[in-house]
């Protein structure tokens, strides 16, 4: 607004009470005579609308009923079993035991354990005539004797 129009007075208007009760009268009686036009249509919009609320509820109810039975046996099993595989995925996995490992190495080691103790025994209890023998000896003996001799020359 521009100051112009600030400092502009707006006219004062005298209206004497017998005028404006004249004029309060004259306005409720237009408004009491639309009333009467008007009150039988609101009437009769109200009593159809009430009736298409009516129907459309008589269609509309089957359909939702058939709507929650679809969710209920077809959607919800579907959804249900989902978020089952979803929460197996998500779950983390129990640590793995390696007992099966630790448990086969330890009877391999105990076989080769063993066989290795009975090799041993065998071998102490047999005579040892081949090591100990006086052929093995003077035959070692002369080839260390040959071998030093083709050396030396």
């Amino acid at each position: 607004m521009s100051l112009r129009n600030k400092s502009r007075k707006m006219p004062q208007v005298n209206i004497d009470s017998a005028r404006l009760q004249d004029v309060q009268e004259r306005v409720a009686e237009g408004a009491r005579q639309a009333a009467q036009r008007v009150g039988p249509t609101t009437r009769q919009a109200q009593k159809m609308a009430a009736k298409q609320m009516k129907n459309a509820r008589h269609w509309s109810a089957p359909r939702i009923d058939q709507a929650g039975h679809y969710i209920e046996e077809e959607v919800g099993p579907r959804v249900g079993a989902l978020l089952h595989r979803t929460a197996g995925r998500v779950e983390p996995g129990s640590p793995k035991r390696r007992r099966g490992f630790a448990a086969a190495l330890l009877v391999v080691g105990g076989a080769v354990g063993a066989v290795g103790a009975i090799a041993t025994r065998r071998s102490a209890s047999r005579p040892s005539e081949e090591v100990s023998s006086p052929e093995h000896l003077s035959s070692t003996s002369e080839n260390s004797d040959a071998d030093r001799a083709r050396s030396n020359h």
